[in-house]
């Protein structure tokens, strides 16, 4: 069967068929086409072009045409899917098409690669139908001699999943129809007996040691699980069944015929012993992505998905939404307005939402429910070579370029060993607009190799600031990209996130040592400084972990809530919960990607002196996209009050520089004006006095460290004139004045 673009050479003779009357295999192919799939044709393939424009239920095939058509279904499954299994005509209607969707063709084809998949996908849209119409072609086509399993929630499922395999099977061409009186006809299994298959049904078991000895039974190399979350003991069940069936699967794998597991369900809930069991599957899946089509192979895809798992295997999750789907919002609507479904069961049944009832989230319900709105379609997807790392942009591939050399960027990076457990993952986000444009998350790989590529990235794209986390590895990777960027002629104290940036009014002289050109500065400065790069988690203060997860998370989901976009980011925010007061995420869960979605949050807006990264500060959330129901008098005002923001944090900052008691007391002035036309959000509370106050504490603490004999008078000089110079560069001439001008001057 042709699965990758290698697989073409196999078959010099074959064809695209682009006549066949199943259209959605034709929308489905330019949809491939239009997300920039190179092979994005695999399911029109026609391996014999004989059987072009031949109506294979024709009462009027030759012999010869209906055996060609068997050998085409039998070598060629798209063929199947695409021109054979029908779905059963519903209330006097005819049988119709099997209807593609990016669904069932990603399910099929992870099948068919021998790749363990788990498909979440909302009710009434198909999932069972499409494993139903698999597991036909197998039964009546594909496999001989081979025993098919079924793990379904109940009697009931496992009667109805009975039904429809009969019913499909009988809307196969006459001559492709394998069943006969010999074989079985009950409501718990199917049997193909001139072909020596069996198709068996298994209902999970209440009694823990019942389930492990079915699970051990059902030695199968081809083995479905429905509804996993609502199986009792399928935490044990699972793993039993995987082990027993590995003498099956080689067997099936020796002699060349399919094999495989599928997960399908809907979502389930987090806080039950067996919902947080598949959702943990789940978790450490490779997020699914076409991207996977254009691998090379299938030792290269299974290199791809290892790399972007947390548990470096060969397991995907599938999870599309309605409208990747092919179903609008109003489909959406009217199926929720007829299943009478409210809250977390909404939620669970038709959006895809894995909930959690024991445990709250610290978020507001509207702001959760806009933030799982926002997902939106990978527009790009990026595999690197040959690392395999996998990029998902928002952004179309041709706007990439363009939009990141000629904007504000902040690339938020939490580290891990990259060994197998913890990801590494980094958010890319538009410093105008909030906007997420870019995710990653590597869970197996070298460590140098990675920095490598994160050190490509920013010497590629400089208007990217990084912001890494310190601890775990993130030193390693900072160390690498002090030592590497420097020969790329970048300089890392503007690139990379510092406290010799950041608290430049603290040290000036430290400060001043870094704006040394790059060509004359020490060798052993990055050493020395190595300690002040990356955001190092406190116990308290403003780098504390309670503090990301608490200010920086609340202003973060309010202003950008409709602009997270990514599934994994949004599923890591809407699965915090408050624990006895402390927000984090749920044990056995992630929270790598919030992490990173939360420190480019920070950067924006406590970070200090964005200036010297190059961001310009007048633009920052400058581009916070208007809400359809703002009116135009709302816009100018929410305009107006961002200026103030704006010009009030720039004051504070040029007070707390400056030296001069007479310009100190007019910035302040300028201050108490803005105040008064500041409109205070909801529950915003600060103190115009306290900040002001501080400052002048500060200044008073600086002023007492330089002491008589403490320390020298020429330092403290040096130190006056860098402070005065940076708060009025250029006030007195078209130039800025030198150290030794100011100095003359007094």
């Amino acid at each position: 069967m042709i699965l990758f673009l290698e697989d073409y050479k196999k078959y010099p003779n074959c064809i695209i068929d682009t006549t066949t009357k199943n259209t959605s295999f034709i929308r489905i192919a330019a949809i491939y086409k239009e997300m920039g799939i190179i092979n994005n044709c695999f399911m029109l393939v026609l391996l014999n072009p004989q059987l072009q424009g031949v109506d294979p239920f024709s009462p009027n095939l030759t012999i010869e045409q209906m055996g060609m058509v068997a050998l085409e279904a039998r070598a060629n499954p798209w063929y199947a899917f695409r021109e054979l299994l029908k779905a059963p005509g519903l209330a006097g209607k005819q049988a119709s098409y099997f209807e593609a969707n990016r669904g069932n063709i990603s399910l099929f084809w992870c099948f068919f690669n021998h790749v363990m998949v788990i498909v979440t996908q909302m009710r009434q849209t198909g999932k069972s139908f499409s494993v139903d119409c698999l597991m036909t072609l197998l039964m009546n086509i594909m496999c001989q001699n081979t025993q098919i399993n079924l793990l379904t929630k109940d009697d009931i499922l496992r009667r109805k999943n009975i039904e429809r395999l009969k019913e499909i099977a009988n809307e196969l061409p006459r001559y492709l129809q394998q069943k006969t009186r010999d074989d079985a006809n009950n409501t718990e299994e199917i049997t193909i007996k001139a072909l020596g298959n069996s198709y068996v049904t298994h209902v999970p078991q209440a009694s823990a040691k019942r389930a492990y000895n079915l699970g051990r039974g059902l030695t199968s190399p081809i083995f479905h699980i429905d509804e996993p979350p609502f199986q009792p003991n399928i935490s044990i069940s699972l793993p039993a069944a995987l082990a027993a069936g590995g003498a099956a699967i080689s067997a099936a794998k020796d002699a060349g015929a399919p094999y495989g597991t599928i997960l399908t369900t809907t979502a389930g809930k987090k806080d039950d012993k067996e919902g947080k069991f598949v959702f943990k599957l789940i978790d450490n899946s490779a997020n699914w992505t076409e991207k996977f089509f254009d691998t090379l192979n299938q030792a290269d895809l299974e290199k791809s998905i290892k790399c972007n798992s947390r548990e470096g295997v060969v397991r995907v999750s599938i999870m599309l939404s309605h409208k990747q789907l092919g179903k609008t919002d109003a489909w959406l609507k009217e199926k929720l307005d007829e299943s009478l479904l409210t809250g977390e069961d909404a939620s669970r049944d038709l959006l895809n939402q894995w909930t959690s009832g024991s445990e709250t989230n610290p978020l507001d319900e509207l702001i959760l429910e806009r933030i799982s709105n926002s997902k939106k379609n990978i527009l790009f997807t990026d595999i690197s070579f040959p690392h395999g790392y996998i990029t998902r942009w928002y952004i179309p591939e041709h706007e990439i370029h363009n939009r990141l050399m000629n904007g504000n960027f902040i690339m938020g990076a939490d580290t891990s060993e990259a060994s197998g457990g913890d990801d590494i993952a980094f958010v890319i986000l538009d410093a105008e607009s909030l906007e997420v444009i870019a995710t990653a998350v590597v869970n197996e790989t070298n460590l140098i190799t990675f920095s490598e590529w994160v050190c490509s990235i920013l010497v590629s794209y400089p208007k990217i600031t990084a912001i890494i986390e310190r601890r775990s590895t993130g030193a390693m990777l900072l160390d690498y990209l002090l030592l590497m960027l420097p020969q790329h002629g970048v300089d890392p104290f503007q690139r990379l996130f510092n406290r010799v940036v950041n608290d430049y009014d603290e040290d000036r002289d430290r400060y001043s040592e870094i704006k040394v050109p790059m060509g004359r500065r020490n060798n052993d400065l990055y050493v020395r400084y190595k300690k002040m790069f990356g955001f190092a988690t406190a116990g308290s203060g403003y780098a504390s972990r309670s503090e990301l997860y608490s200010t920086t998370l609340q202003n973060a989901a309010k202003r950008s809530c409709d602009k997270i976009y990514d599934t994994s980011l949004i599923g890591q925010i809407t699965g915090l919960v408050n624990k006895n007061g402390r927000i984090d995420h749920e044990d056995g869960e992630h929270d790598d990607m919030v992490i990173s979605w939360l420190l480019c949050h920070w950067l924006l807006t406590l970070g200090k002196n964005l200036s010297h990264y190059g961001i310009d500060t007048s633009k920052v959330m400058s581009k916070i996209a208007v809400k359809n129901t703002e009116t135009r008098a709302e816009y100018i005002f929410r305009m107006e009050q961002d200026r103030i923001r704006s010009r009030i944090a720039e004051l504070f900052e040029l007070m707390k520089a400056e030296p001069d008691d007479f310009i100190s007391m007019r910035l302040e002035q300028e201050l108490r004006v803005l105040d008064k036309q500041v409109v205070l959000d909801q529950n915003e509370v600060y103190s115009l006095d306290s900040l002001i106050a501080n400052v002048k504490q500060a200044k008073i603490d600086k002023k007492r460290s330089y002491e008589y004999g403490k320390q020298s008078q020429q330092n403290y000089r040096n130190d006056y004139a860098t402070s005065y110079m940076m708060g009025h560069s250029g006030s007195f001439s078209d130039t800025p004045l030198s150290s030794n001008e100011i100095y003359n001057r007094r």
